[in-house]
């Protein structure tokens, strides 16, 4: 007779964001829910990911963004969702 045992192991992982504010000391709000926006460099740190497929998702228009006088762009974290946006 065979035994069999099975083995669950549940993984626990938090992410902490440190944006650092620009020159003016703000961050642009976000038109549409009012969250503070980050960079573009930032997001690509905190998900794992490259500033070229951040910039793919904005052309697709996959994320909400604004890009100031000064060409620094803006990402609404609320539209951010990885998994949906990459698959």
């Amino acid at each position: 007779m065979e035994i069999k045992r099975k083995t669950n192991i549940l993984v626990k992982t938090a992410r902490k964001l440190v944006v650092r504010m620009d020159e003016t000391g703000e961050h642009p709000g976000c038109e549409n829910c009012a969250e503070q926006m980050f960079t573009a460099q930032s997001a690509a740190f905190f998900y794992q990911i490259s500033t070229r497929e951040i910039y793919r998702l904005i052309e697709t228009g996959k994320i909400r963004f604004i890009e100031t006088v000064s060409k620094d762009i803006y990402i609404c974290p609320n539209c951010f969702d990885v998994d949906l946006l990459l698959s």
